[in-house]
């Protein structure tokens, strides 16, 4: 189960977003939401794989939230009217969907390792350098 606040990393969105999506489906994700410590809405993985395709959806046509929604209640109720499809269908988009989220997330590892590569030296403290001259003497 993941919080919403690393649902919305993961997506790329901001909390209120992914909220707004999460209503946007009119109580069809309840079952894959729950609550946990101090009231805090933690979503499984089929949560986030629709989630992401609504964003897939979205950005790749153009369309509101709600229409995306629609699209993924579509394609969902489609999978639902052959028993084939609920297993492979299913199955498969949500493969294809975290294969992507962690290909993505290996070039954001890869790319978070150079940037501490680079800024690990700012960070330590340089080593004192004895110059001869650089006090007086008396």
């Amino acid at each position: 189960m993941l919080k919403l606040a690393d649902v919305a990393k993961t997506l790329g969105l901001s909390m209120g977003s992914v909220y707004r999506r999460l209503q946007a489906f009119n109580g069809d994700l309840d079952r894959h939401v729950r609550r946990g410590s101090n009231n805090e809405l933690l979503l499984d993985g089929e949560a986030l794989a629709m989630l992401r395709r609504i964003e897939d959806i979205r950005k790749a046509q153009g369309i509101s939230i709600k229409r995306a929604v629609i699209r993924v209640q579509e394609e969902l109720d489609s999978d639902h009217d052959s028993p084939t499809r609920i297993t492979t269908g299913s199955r498969d988009k949500l493969v294809e969907i975290l294969q992507r989220e962690n290909e993505h997330l290996r070039q954001e590892v890869i790319w978070l390792r150079e940037k501490i590569d680079r800024l690990t030296p700012l960070a330590l403290p340089r080593g004192r350098r004895w110059w001869p001259f650089s006090r007086k003497q008396c």
